[in-house]
């Protein structure tokens, strides 16, 4: 299309006496061209909308169409022939739905949310599926930016709950030596226990958190993406950046690359729009940072845990040693982001890395927790001790036992004095001999066999015939004089047969 300034300088050309020869050479175009506006005489476009479009009669159909067929234009264009008899090539639908609007949002300005230094930073994760170690894995990558500068920190971590936040925020005011005074999350529930936005509540554990470091969360309204627009940004540059074209041995090695890949290029780059690199700008923002409190205690969380009978805690589906003496006892499993720590009150235990599980190692065992062979058995239980002093039929019954369950040898023992407690010593005696004889050697059924002998001897009902017409109950009981049965008797009536029949 021609301009209408070419336009307007050909028409000048010409009442000047330039011929359309000179006109079209001097500004480049087709004398044709050049013929055409000097005949017209006007320098004004016209406009290519100068008739009606054919499908122009049909704007209500093709909008009601679109809701019904969900947007798709390809059944849109199927029912509009089917329906109206209309039919319309599918660029030509496509185009004239776009120029009218069907189908279309009208597009909203993107806001931009300039903040003061020190004054708010950004907060969210993503998730990403990784190769460590040769394996295709599942890792949550942590962000938090800063509003002002941009400066950015991340993390990366196998599930990520609340007290992996804290442990990664922690990690993140140490290293930028501040915080700043509001932090924007979206409504997940590692911080937001209830309600969006505005009426949002955090959890008690994050307020606590809040109060110790001197800044409060503030989670956007839903759908409010620019509020969260600077740390979403980031995602993308470590998706294409830092994850395209990089291997990584571990998770400890991926965490290394993430933060020399933070010092070279993430931070360092120089932004367009703020005309500096965030690096030169946290200079800047430094001084405004809420400064951190004298004492940064370490993050853990406790949970409570039984020793089993090979001498292992199990957390998180790894095992990890613990002392002999604490065998079957329940101590204090203590876990930090590198530590797992096993302490029985104020005592410690043992104390161990923590395992991850992408090097293939699934337990922990710490030197001298090992069990040695030929060490001497553990101690008979107390309630053994009682047991034989019933009789030999019970001793040689333990001693069977003691060969057949191995390590639940002391289980079975409580289970068997358990027994003790609630019955006659002759019935336990009596039951013990009986499961002896058949081989049973499975303590939980002992009592079974010891109510089913109780109830063969005490509540059996006499088996011995008795006539029960005579009994005074039957006889109070009878309402109707007794039947005639000659008819069918057979010795006093031998015809009965046909006469019933």
């Amino acid at each position: 299309m021609i301009s209408q300034e070419l336009r307007m300088a050909v028409l000048t050309l010409q009442g000047q006496g330039h011929s359309s020869r000179k006109i079209a050479k001097d500004l480049g175009l087709g004398r044709n061209a050049v013929r055409e506006i000097i005949a017209s005489g006007r320098a004004q476009v016209r406009s290519r909308r100068g008739k009606a479009h054919r499908l122009e009669p049909f704007v209500e159909k093709l909008q009601g169409l679109h809701a019904e067929c969900r947007g798709n234009l390809v059944r849109v264009r199927e029912e509009l022939g089917s329906r109206h008899g209309v039919a319309v090539p599918y660029t030509t639908l496509t185009r004239f739905c776009r120029e009218r609007g069907i189908g279309r949002e009208e597009k909203e300005r993107v806001g931009r949310i300039v903040t003061a230094p020190g004054e708010e930073a950004q907060h969210d994760t993503s998730p990403y599926t990784i190769e460590v170690g040769g394996k295709r894995v599942k890792r949550q990558c942590a962000s938090l930016v800063l509003g002002y500068s941009r400066f950015m920190h991340i993390r990366f971590y196998e599930k990520f709950d609340r007290f992996h936040c804290k442990v990664f925020l922690t990690e993140a005011f140490q290293a930028m030596a501040g915080v700043c005074r509001r932090i924007v999350v979206d409504n997940s529930h590692v911080v937001i226990v209830c309600g969006t936005g505005k009426n949002a509540q955090v959890s008690s554990e994050m307020e606590a958190f809040e109060k110790r470091f001197g800044f409060r969360f503030l989670a956007h309204e839903l759908g409010d993406a620019n509020r969260s627009g600077k740390v979403e940004r980031r995602f993308w540059h470590v998706e294409t950046n830092l994850l395209a074209g990089r291997t990584f041995k571990d998770d400890a090695d991926l965490n290394r690359q993430a933060q020399a890949w933070l010092e070279e290029t993430a931070n360092a780059r120089r932004i367009r729009e703020l005309g500096a690199s965030p690096k030169e700008l946290f200079v800047a923002e430094k001084p405004h940072l809420v400064a951190l409190p004298l004492y940064v205690p370490e993050v853990y969380q406790l949970h409570r845990r039984d020793v089993d009978g090979y001498g292992y805690v199990h957390l998180h589906g790894m095992r990890y040693s613990a002392p002999a003496k604490a065998l079957g006892r329940a101590v204090t499993v203590r876990e930090t982001q590198g530590e797992v720590i096993l302490l029985d009150g104020h005592e410690e235990l043992a104390r161990h890395p923590k395992l991850s599980g992408t090097d293939g190692r699934t337990q922990s065992t710490l030197p001298g927790h090992e069990r040695r062979r030929g060490s001497r058995p553990p101690a008979a239980p107390p309630e053994e001790s009682r047991l034989r002093a019933l009789g030999p039929a019970m001793a040689g019954y333990l001693d069977r036992l003691k060969v057949r369950r191995g390590h639940r040898y002391g289980w079975s023992v409580r289970k068997l004095y358990a027994i003790l407690c609630q019955y006659r010593t002759e019935d336990l005696l009596r039951a013990v001999e009986l499961a002896a004889a058949h081989g049973l050697y499975d303590v939980a059924r002992i009592e079974a066999v010891l109510l089913q002998s109780l109830a063969r001897q005490e509540y059996l009902l006499p088996l011995e015939a008795q006539d029960y017409e005579d009994s005074p109950g039957f006889i109070k009981g009878a309402s109707t004089p007794p039947s005639d049965m000659s008819p069918y008797d057979v010795e006093t009536n031998p015809e009965g047969d046909d006469n019933a029949r």
